[in-house]
Parts: C-alpha cells; sequence; structure tokens
C-alpha cells in the first residue's frame, strides 16, 4: 500500500484512525505523469513514494491490529486466509513490539466466508489479457464512462470508491480517466491480485474489507460504484445502505444489480433459474468438490455454444473459452446469494438515503456487446443532497 493511503483508512470496528507500522517498505520511483499530478494536488512529499509492502495497522483503542501482506491491508474484522499466511511469515522479532494488539474476531455477516471463498476461487483464475467476461477492455471503459456519466470530469472531484472491485480493472479505468485517488474494494482474494498488478500507480489503492465493517467513515469518496457485486451478500438493501453515506454531499453514487428481467424474460431463463434455485444451496457449500467441478464443466461447455450463437448475431461479442465458461458458471451456481431487483424497488433505496437526479442507466448507451446483459438488469445512479448519515455496524442475518 502506498503510505498516504493510511489517511484514508480507519478501524472498520470504531472507525478511528489507524497508526501505520511498516515491516518492509520501498521509496519507489513514479512515473512523471503521477509526479506533475501529486504536485498539483500538493501531495508530493517523502511519503507520496513510499509503497509498503508488510506491515501492520494499529488501532489503539480497540488494541486491534491490522495485516498489510504484499502491499494490501487486511481491514477484516476477523481472522481469514491472509492474516494466517501473514502470521507465518512474520511470527517471531516483528510481532514482539504489538504483543498488546490482536487480530480481531467478530461475527462475519450471515454467510460472508462463504461469500469471500467462492468469489476468491472465481477471480484468482482470471488472467489480466484484455477481455472481462464477453467484452473487451475498451468496451468494458466504454460502459464504466456511460454508467457513472459526467461526475468523474468534475473539477473537485477527488476520490472514487468501488465496492466489490475484483480484479480492479474498472478501479483502474477511474483512475485513468480522472486526477482522483481510486480506491477498489472487495472481500475476496480477487482483490491481493489487483494490488499485485497495478502495482505502479501511486492514484491506485486497494483494500480488503466487509460492506459491512467499511474502513472509512461518513463523506469520505467524492465517487462510489458498485456494479454486480451487492446482490451477493446476505442483503442487497442493508448493503448499499453501508455504502452511501461513505458519499460526500453533492456526490455521485453508482449500483448495477441483477434485475428481475434476468431470469423472467423468456422460457428458457426461467428453466435456468429454477435450476439455479436447486443447485445454488448445493455448490455454494462445497463448490470445489469433485461433483461442483463436473456440473461446472459440463455448464462451462454450455455457456461457450451458447456464447457461440449469440456472436452469430453480435460479433463484437468476445469468445469464451472452456475456462471463462466455467468461470460464468461458477459466477451463476455457487454464490450463496444472488438476489434479483425491480428497478423501482433500486430507485426506492436512493430515495430513502437522501440522493437526487436518480437516473436510470440506458441500456441502449452502452456498447453493442453489453445490450442485453443490461436490458435485462438494473443500473441507476444518483446525487447525494443530503449529508452523509452515520453508518450503523447492523446487518441482516
Amino acid at each position: 500500500m502506498w503510505g498516504r493511503f493510511v489517511d484514508f483508512l480507519r478501524c472498520p470496528s470504531c472507525k478511528g484512525p489507524l497508526d501505520l507500522a511498516p515491516f518492509e517498505q520501498t521509496s519507489s520511483d513514479i512515473a512523471p505523469e503521477f509526479e506533475a499530478l501529486a504536485h498539483k494536488r500538493g501531495v508530493l512529499d517523502a511519503r507520496f513514494r513510499q509503497y509498503v509492502e508488510s506491515g501492520l495497522l494499529l488501532c489503539s483503542p480497540c488494541r486491534a491490529m491490522f495485516p498489510v501482506m504484499d502491499g494490501l491491508p487486511i481491514l477484516l474484522c476477523y481472522t481469514a486466509a491472509m492474516h494466517v499466511n501473514f502470521l507465518q511469515r512474520h511470527a517471531g522479532r516483528a510481532l514482539e513490539p504489538y504483543t498488546g494488539y490482536r487480530f480481531l474476531e467478530t461475527e462475519p455477516a450471515s454467510g460472508e466466508r462463504a461469500v469471500m471463498d467462492s468469489f476468491s476461487k472465481e477471480w484468482l483464475d482470471y488472467d489480466y489479457d484484455g477481455v472481462i467476461w464477453e467484452m473487451n477492455y475498451q468496451d468494458h471503459e466504454t460502459r464504466f464512462l456511460k454508467e457513472i456519466g459526467p461526475a468523474l470530469s468534475e473539477a473537485d472531484a477527488r476520490s472514487f470508491l468501488e465496492v466489490g472491485c475484483g480484479l480492479g480493472i474498472t478501479t483502474y479505468l477511474a483512475q485513468k480517466n480522472s486526477n482522483v485517488d481510486a480506491v477498489g474494494l472487495d472481500l475476496s482474494l480477487a482483490v491481493w491480485k489487483a494490488c499485485r498488478h497495478y502495482r505502479n500507480n501511486p492514484f491506485l489503492h486497494f483494500v480488503e474489507a466487509s460492506v459491512f465493517s467499511m474502513p472509512f467513515v461518513p463523506g469520505t469518496f467524492d465517487l462510489i460504484y458498485s456494479r454486480g457485486v451487492l446482490h451477493h451478500t446476505v442483503s442487497t438493501e442493508k448493503a448499499f445502505d453501508m455504502v452511501v453515506p461513505l458519499c460526500r454531499a453533492d456526490g455521485t453514487v453508482y449500483l448495477w444489480v441483477y434485475g428481475v428481467g434476468s431470469i423472467r424474460e423468456t422460457v428458457f431463463r426461467r428453466a435456468v433459474y429454477a435450476l439455479e434455485r436447486v443447485i445454488r444451496p448445493v455448490l455454494s457449500a462445497s463448490p470445489n468438490s469433485l461433483p461442483a467441478k463436473v456440473f461446472l464443466t459440463a455448464m462451462g461447455a454450455g455457456y461457450v455454444v451458447f456464447n457461440g450463437v449469440r456472436r452469430m448475431f453480435s460479433p463484437t461479442i468476445q469468445p469464451l473459452t472452456l475456462s471463462r465458461g466455467v468461470h460464468a458458471a461458477r459466477d451463476r451456481f455457487t454464490p450463496k446469494y444472488a438476489y434479483r431487483h425491480e428497478v423501482s424497488e433500486v430507485t426506492s433505496w436512493f430515495k430513502r438515503l437522501g440522493c437526487e437526479e436518480i437516473e436510470v442507466v440506458d441500456w441502449k448507451a452502452m456498447p453493442p456487446a453489453d445490450y442485453d446483459d443490461y436490458r435485462r438488469n438494473v443500473g441507476v445512479r444518483g446525487k447525494l443532497r443530503a449529508e452523509p448519515r452515520p453508518l450503523s455496524r447492523e446487518h441482516g442475518g
């Protein structure tokens, strides 16, 4: 993590400031364009070049410690795989000065560990090869810019948060198309991969955390973006309640979730959804078992065939390999939660949380490769006019 990123972060439990105790750090060479931007923004100091490979983030009031591993701050309120790896690497002298601190062991939101495991497996197998799902990166960028609208180019926009950043591609696109500090947050280990891939950009930051215990204070970000993520939590609405207060007044929030059109539009989609409702509880409990792998491979092959048919009518759709087909099948059948929502339901959440200028983004503005997917689902953005209300740590269970 870049040293100055600690100013953004807060203890996910008490929301107090954190102290950074680096174990391994370097002073990194910075590309001239980033140095010029840092000078313009008034952040070009010694800390700007400091990159922390490993260390601890410390909360004195909670006596809690949070690991930084391979440059990734891990701000979870419970231990996971990365904590175990951290202790294996740094047991002994490095931890001796911090014997009065501990990792937190708060009970996570219902099903959250299963969600973490499922998406970690799904995205760690994915490569940065110019294609994401069935779209190339150029179409992905076009879609993102249409989704976020004019907010990214506003002169006072300085910070962007992507909730559920996965491999960090959209977080990177936000920074590329603006002068913001772009932050990607994810529960899965995909964010570890993103952190390593985008290591050389001092305006890109990544953190592993839960949407129900955010490591930020209200009003931190000018722009917040979340696509295809919150419907995989125990409650889409309650997760959204955690997200919106992080936006400053007059900032922009964008949310894309599964819509009911994705399961009701045709007889075929209704049949697949019926299968999903039967299979999902089984696969989410053991997504890496041999029967699960056999089923996902078979479904992945079906996705490849279906993709071939779609490409006959829309050549901008990218071809699926079998591995990508299995990835799509895993995304459909293994997450513990996958809720679908009506447009009116989503817009009501925006209104309740103090948003105005609420827009349902038109699917016809998207790249042709994404027409069908966008039309069946729900993308909404709005301006937060009210002051952000305090965050609650309550979540569904």
